[in-house]
């Protein structure tokens, strides 16, 4: 697929598209600062609510800090990955090299719907 199908694509919403999920986050360090920035927010905030849960459990309530450990920070690894690809797919959409890149190590996956 080229840059433009891709945009197209991307702007009819006639394809879905996605980063292959074992390398998003080691491709997230060729993102410009501002996505670099968010990304790093969202990670940081997904490790410390592991010790935060903790200390709810030791000092509040044991079910919910577990709970919220046992739940909660899964779901958190995974919102933070899911948006580290949206940031990819966005950066993808800006720079056709990047583009390029991705597409040339077969990292970006490309679907019709």
């Amino acid at each position: 697929m080229n840059y433009t199908n891709f945009k197209n694509g991307l702007a009819d919403n006639s394809i879905n598209a996605t980063i292959d999920q074992t390398k998003v986050l080691s491709l997230t360090k060729y993102l410009p600062a501002n996505y670099q920035a968010a990304h790093i927010f969202w990670s940081s905030i997904t490790l410390l609510s592991i010790p935060v849960f903790i200390l709810l459990a030791v000092f509040f309530n044991t079910w919910i800090g577990l709970l919220l450990l046992i739940i909660g920070s899964p779901m958190l690894f995974r919102a933070t990955k899911k948006s580290a690809t949206q940031f990819l797919i966005r950066y993808a959409l800006e720079n056709e090299e990047f583009f390029m890149a991705l597409e040339e190590k077969q990292l970006i996956i490309c679907q019709t719907k």
